[in-house]
C-alpha cells in the first residue's frame, strides 16, 4: 500500500474521526463463530466498505481497515480506489494474529489487532477520535447518534445489565467510539486480562474496563438512540433483521425514552 502523507492533529477542541473496521476473513477454529466461510465473510466486508465509502457524515471521513488472517485484501483495495466518490482516505493493514489461547474466543484476537493496528496506522496520527466497528456490519444511525451528543465523547458505548433470571452485565463490542487518549489509557492491552471464567468474552472484558469510568466527563455508557446493525451475526450467523432482533431493538428504543437508566 502506498504511504499516506497527512499532517498530525493536536486540536483538543474538535473531533476528527477515524472509522476502524476490524476484520478476520478466515477465522481460526477457536474463534467460535458460525459465519466462518471466508467467501461469505469477504462479501460482508466488501458490502460494508462500500457503505462507509458512501457515508456522508464526518465520522467516516477516514477509514482504517484492519485484517488479521493474512488474507488477500486486493478486492477491498480495488473498491476503495474505484468506488470512492468522496475520495476518502482509506488505509489497509494486515496484521497476523497470535494463536487464540485455549478457552478464549475471537475477542482476544480482536483487541490484539486493535492495539497493533492503531500503533501502525498513519491515519490515526491525523485524528483525535476513533470509531471501532465490526467490519462486516454497518450502522446507518451512527452519525445521528453522534450529532445528539453535546460534545465529542471520551467514550460512547452501549452497556447492558441482564434481567432475571440471568446475571451480570456486558458492553456492546460491535460498535463503540472513543478518543485516542481514552483508548490508550483504558483499553490498550486489555486482551491480556481475559481469562476462562468471568472475563472469557470480549463483551465482559470491555464492560469491566469501562464501568470504572462511569460519571467521568463525556463518558457515555449508553447511546442516545438505537444504533441497530445491518448484516449477519458472526457468532450465530443470523441476520440482524430477524423478528427476534427487531423486537429487542424496539424494546431498547422504548426504554431509552421512558427508562434511560435501565440498561437493557
Amino acid at each position: 500500500m502506498s504511504t499516506i502523507s497527512i499532517p498530525e492533529v493536536h486540536s483538543t477542541h474538535a473531533a476528527t474521526w477515524l472509522l476502524v473496521m476490524t476484520a478476520t476473513i478466515q477465522p481460526s477454529p477457536r474463534a467460535d463463530v458460525l459465519r466462518a466461510d471466508p467467501v461469505l465473510r469477504l462479501a460482508d466486508y466488501q458490502q460494508a466498505l462500500r457503505f462507509w465509502l458512501g457515508e456522508t457524515h464526518p465520522c467516516a471521513d477516514r477509514i482504517l481497515f484492519l485484517e488479521n488472517s493474512s488474507s488477500d485484501l486486493s478486492s477491498l483495495q480495488a473498491i476503495a480506489e474505484r468506488e470512492n466518490p468522496a475520495h476518502k482516505l482509506v488505509e489497509f493493514l494486515s496484521i497476523p494474529a497470535s494463536p487464540i489461547p485455549e478457552g478464549f474466543n475471537y475477542g482476544y484476537s480482536e483487541m490484539e489487532l486493535l492495539d497493533a493496528g492503531l500503533d501502525r496506522s498513519e491515519l490515526r496520527r491525523a485524528t483525535t477520535h476513533m470509531i471501532k466497528t465490526t467490519g462486516r456490519l454497518v450502522f446507518p444511525a451512527l452519525g445521528h447518534a453522534l450529532d445528539r451528543l453535546p460534545a465529542a465523547p471520551e467514550l460512547l458505548i452501549d452497556c447492558r445489565r441482564f434481567p432475571w433470571p440471568r446475571h451480570g452485565a456486558d458492553a456492546r463490542v460491535q460498535l463503540f467510539a472513543c478518543s485516542h487518549v481514552f483508548y490508550d489509557s483504558h483499553l490498550r492491552g486489555s486482551h491480556r486480562a481475559m481469562n476462562t471464567t468471568d472475563l472469557r468474552l470480549l463483551e465482559q472484558l470491555l464492560y469491566s474496563r469501562v464501568i470504572r469510568t462511569l460519571g467521568q466527563p463525556r463518558v457515555y455508557l449508553r447511546f442516545p438512540c438505537n444504533i441497530d446493525p445491518v448484516g449477519y451475526s458472526g457468532f450465530k450467523a443470523r441476520s440482524y433483521q430477524t423478528l427476534g432482533h427487531r423486537f429487542d431493538q424496539a424494546v431498547r428504543a422504548l426504554l431509552r425514552r421512558i427508562a434511560p437508566s435501565c440498561w437493557y
